[in-house]
This record gives C-alpha cells, structure tokens and sequence, in this order.
C-alpha cells in the first residue's frame, strides 16, 4: 500500500522542484553568440572616473555605449519588440553579468504589454513597456515609493522600477545585487532605453 502511494507522490516531486524553482525554459530560443566588445572613443577622465565597476563589479553610471539604431518605437496603438530596446554589449555592461538566455514575449505590436528579460550568469534583467497616460501612472505610484532623476516621474514597489516617459510606461526589473544595486542599474536602463522609447 505504502508503495502505491510513494511512486506518485515521488513522480509529483520530481516535476514539482524544477517547475517550482524556475528551472524549466521559458522559450526555446538559443541566446545569441556573444558580441565582441564595442570599440568607442577614449572615455574623458570624467566618463572614465563614473564608469569604474563597484567593488561588485557593476557601473556606478550608465556606461558610455554606441548608440543602437531603431528600437522598440511605441506608436501610440503599438509597442515595438522590448528585446531590441538594448543590445547584448549594453546588457552585459550595464548588469556585469554574462547573458544565458534571452526570453522574448513572441507578441506582436498590438499587444497591450510587451517584455524581454535577460538570464544572466547571476540574476535577470526584464523590461516591461505599456502605453499608459500620466494621470493613471499618478494612482500607481501612489502604491510605491517616488524615485527621482529618470523620466518624466518614477517610482518603485516589489523591486520594480516603473517610469513614465511622454504616454509610456516602462517596468524595469533587474536583480543582480543588493536592492540599492538593483535600483542603481534599473536606473541606469531606464536611461539608456527611455530615448528609443
């Protein structure tokens, strides 16, 4: 009887851990090869002092990257593919970390919401865009704790970094580090990804 009873219950923990831990692939897509690293201009002493790693190994500030063409263009009733907000060098600049895998949300511009995330070697990097309006951006972050410096206003809750920017809502989710660290990088995102908005 005992017996009957253990090979389900020992099959459901064998599915269950992996499922439950956030082992099992989200998409199938293989990441992309790893860009060589990008070749720019001799930083200035200034951009060279802000751009040295922290003791973890993460920027201080936004990195000095070449510009990236195109983008996701949120076009009023539709948002472009998230994944081509950022490039492989400036992910892996901006979060100190290798990429493992690249999830894309597989939507098409119609979609209300569109994502990409990042697994890194240590944690993830995820952007969420929504088309939103300032007054409905003012009751969420009501929710949240106000964040200045990056968009037209910003705030955080659960991790998330939520900033407006003209009639776009962008989430931010980063996890490399301590909570000041995540921030400090979402931030640094926001930034960058915020004029190819």
């Amino acid at each position: 009887m005992f017996r009957r009873r253990a090979l389900p219950l020992l099959a459901a923990a064998v599915f269950a851990v992996p499922a439950l831990s956030g082992c099992i692939l989200v998409s199938t897509e293989n990441p992309e090869p790893a860009a060589p690293p990008a070749t720019t201009a001799a930083p200035t002493p200034a951009s060279a002092a802000s751009a040295v790693p922290t003791p973890t190994g993460l920027p201080k500030s936004l990195p000095t990257l070449p510009s990236l063409p195109g983008g996701a263009k949120n076009t009023g009733d539709s948002i472009g593919d998230p994944c081509e907000l950022l490039n492989r060098a400036e992910v892996i600049a901006l979060t100190a970390r290798q990429i493992s895998q690249i999830d894309k949300d597989g939507l098409d511009k119609t979609a209300a919401t569109r994502y990409c995330q990042w697994q890194l070697s240590e944690g993830q990097l995820a952007i969420f865009v929504t088309g939103t309006t300032a007054a409905d951006f003012k009751i969420q972050a009501k929710a949240g704790d106000a964040v200045a410096g990056v968009g037209d206003s910003a705030f955080t809750q659960s991790g998330h970094l939520f900033v407006l920017a003209g009639d776009t809502q962008l989430d931010v989710y980063a996890r490399v580090g301590d909570d000041a660290q995540n921030l400090r990088v979402a931030k640094m995102v926001a930034d960058r990804v915020i004029p190819r908005l």
